[in-house]
């Protein structure tokens, strides 16, 4: 029988609500403002876990914007070693591999200092206290293999091809175990860490799922991009049963179990208009828990009575406004190292100890923000012109009135990308400026449902674009925002839809920020990563389109003489997903328009601005342009341009 978990959801509405409505009938004048800085800064404690037995705890913190890693002694807490990764390079994920031996993929730090694998990945004994292995056919750790202590199974691609290895943690020896279907393939393997499935992408750029049976594959479910199908992501509790994400009979993608022997498929959850965001396990695979994030984050439990359970129960009590992520947990599930996170909450990590009955704080993620005037962020249900149901988040600024200045902040992707409540820290950023945020999923958009998904392709600049008109309309109606105050800004995709927003709608924006962006779709099938192979081609003219004349008038570079708004474009010029062409085009048409925008490139950065000292100087011009637009003080904040060589 699965439970759902209501209770704390409940309450945390209420509890914001109040807030909200309390904003709402309050304004005090400015809140002390926070150096920006401290918000853009990489966090002081990035990550910490606890080793399976309890004996270690690694941790891995930001010194002058290097990633360095720490490992501890427990309990008394001694440091028995410490390393600096340098050059950018980032801890991206960490797992046991066995009782003593820590395994982590190392990282490149990107857009907006998100994380790019490099392939690289480091082993340590920890009883050594030393990194003895480096693998380097490999990018991805597929199973740790929790009954074999001496191996795990990674995944590398030489030539495209996923491929499995079974790597010796001691040795470093590596073999190899399977071969994909299709490129750039993903694994399931089995407890003894047999391959079992492959899920990858045909030349149609549908989802195909085999089998391994003996030497070869076999396909055992197929289905097109943007159709209902299933696919394992990983082994269940029990012999021959594997967890899958199923949309099948439906729109939204519930959690499955999959029968290899019998080839029996039941549902364990699936909720009506939002799909699973995540699910629950511990270390013997056993599932206690399933993730949605409708508005808030909410838990469903399938077992009240998992020691792992009750632990989140205890601690949504302790922390009722903010969310809990276990980064680690004992074999005994006797202790556990939790992330605590709310919207004005950037992170603690906090140590469980059920024998020692106690809940610690371990470190604050960002100590410098513990005690900053953060704004609040408050889910909002909108209604568009034909009467369908959107979502999305305000985040109301202490600094402004209401109504007041505000930015519409559009998420990229679009498709399978979605905004999500919790601590944001380009939105807290903003509202630092004295300014509201309204982010909107827009149709097109994840998380709600293949339906809510698919209903945008080739409605860029067309029915995703009037939801972010409804939506903005929708903030003035309800007296959040001034309508001669309001400004666009978005990457990637929300570059695009910020300035079409302008084309489309030049009386409804002051100005638009585009970061990163698609400026002329009618180039999408042949400039950048995405049409590199069939699959890339084939989104392309599903999700985009195809018709030369339709792509020109969604194209915001076509429709330059229709803005009317003061623009910004902001573009790294070896940016490979969304070449800088599309910048240099949006900027040619402008200035033949007579409007030229704000432009602002570096010749070192990608799909946006990576390293402290490039995103102060970005934020620093950014703060400048909406201060102008939006008659906002600039002048206070302090940028602290005095940083290390390299950061």
């Amino acid at each position: 029988m699965i439970v759902v978990c209501a209770s704390t959801y409940l309450f945390r509405v209420v509890r914001f609500r109040a807030w909200y409505w309390m904003a709402l009938l309050v304004y005090a004048g400015l809140v002390q403002a926070t150096n920006p800085r401290d918000i853009l800064a990489l966090p002081d404690i990035d990550n910490v876990m606890i080793s399976p037995t309890g004996e270690y705890l690694v941790v891995t913190k930001y010194i002058d914007d290097d990633n360095w890693f720490f490992l501890y002694k427990m309990p008394e807490r001694k440091e028995v070693f410490r390393s600096n990764l340098g050059n950018r390079r980032a801890i991206a994920y960490m797992h046991w591999g066995s009782d003593y031996h820590l395994v982590t993929e190392i990282a490149r730090r990107e857009f907006r200092d998100t994380k790019g694998l490099t392939g690289e990945i480091l082993a340590m004994d920890v009883r050594r206290a030393k990194i003895n292995r480096h693998f380097q056919t490999c990018c991805i750790v597929v199973h740790t293999l929790p009954d074999d202590q001496e191996h795990i199974l990674v995944r590398g691609s030489p030539d495209q091809f996923g491929e499995v290895w079974k790597a010796n943690l001691k040795t470093g020896f590596e073999r190899r175990v399977a071969r994909s279907f299709y490129p750039y393939g993903s694994f399931v393997a089995d407890r003894n860490g047999k391959v079992i499935f492959t899920t990858g992408r045909n030349e149609q750029n549908g989802t195909e799922v085999h089998r391994k049976r003996g030497r070869d594959w076999e396909l055992i479910t197929a289905y097109d991009q943007g159709t209902s199908g299933w696919e394992p992501i990983g082994v269940g509790a029990q012999p021959n049963t594997y967890l899958t994400l199923d949309s099948r009979g439906g729109s939204t993608q519930g959690l499955g179990l999959y029968n290899e022997e019998t080839g029996e498929h039941r549902m364990l959850l699936r909720l009506k208009d939002v799909d699973v965001t995540s699910v629950f396990r511990d270390l013997n695979y056993q599932i206690y828990a399933v993730r949605s994030d409708m508005h808030f984050p909410s838990i469903h439990y399938l077992s009240n009575k998992h020691p792992l359970a009750r632990i989140r129960q205890g601690l949504q009590q302790t922390f009722p406004e903010d969310t809990i992520t276990f980064t680690s947990q004992t074999k005994d599930n006797s202790q556990v190292v939790a992330l605590v996170q709310g919207d004005r909450n950037p992170g603690r990590f906090v140590l469980v100890d059920l024998k020692r009955k106690s809940v610690e704080t371990l470190f604050s993620a960002y100590p410098g923000l513990e005690d900053a005037p953060l704004a609040p962020m408050t889910p909002v249900e909108i209604k568009t012109r034909d009467d369908a149901t959107i979502y999305g988040y305000l985040t109301t600024s202490p600094n402004a009135p209401r109504p007041g200045p505000m930015i519409v902040l559009l998420h990229g992707g679009p498709h399978g990308v979605r905004d999500y409540w919790g601590y944001d820290r380009e939105v807290q950023l903003l509202a630092m400026l004295g300014v509201h945020v309204l982010q909107v999923n827009y149709r097109g958009s994840g998380g709600f449902g293949l339906d809510f998904m698919t209903v945008g392709y080739q409605k860029w600049g067309t029915l995703m674009q009037d939801d972010v008109t409804d939506a903005t309309l929708w903030a003035i109606e309800n007296g959040e925002a001034d309508p001669a105050k309001i400004c666009t800004y978005g990457g990637s995709y929300g570059a695009y839809a910020a300035l079409m927003g302008t084309a489309r709608e030049p009386d409804l924006y002051k100005c638009a920020v585009g970061i990163a962006g698609v400026y002329d779709l009618t180039i999408m099938d042949k400039l950048g990563d995405i049409p590199e192979d069939n699959a890339g081609r084939s989104f392309v003219a599903r999700a985009i389109g195809t018709d030369k004349e339709d792509l020109m008038a969604r194209s915001p570079s076509n429709l330059a003489d229709r803005i009317k708004a003061d623009v910004m474009l902001i573009h790294g010029a070896v940016d490979r997903r969304a070449p800088i062409a599309h910048a240099r085009r949006m900027r040619q048409a402008l200035n033949k328009a007579g409007n030229p925008p704000e432009w602002m490139t570096d010749g070192k950065q990608g799909h946006g601005f990576a390293g402290l000292r490039a995103q102060l100087e970005l934020y620093e011009a950014i703060f400048a342009f909406l201060g102008k637009q939006l008659e906002l003080p600039v002048d206070h904040f302090t940028w602290d341009p005095e940083l290390p060589e390299g950061s």
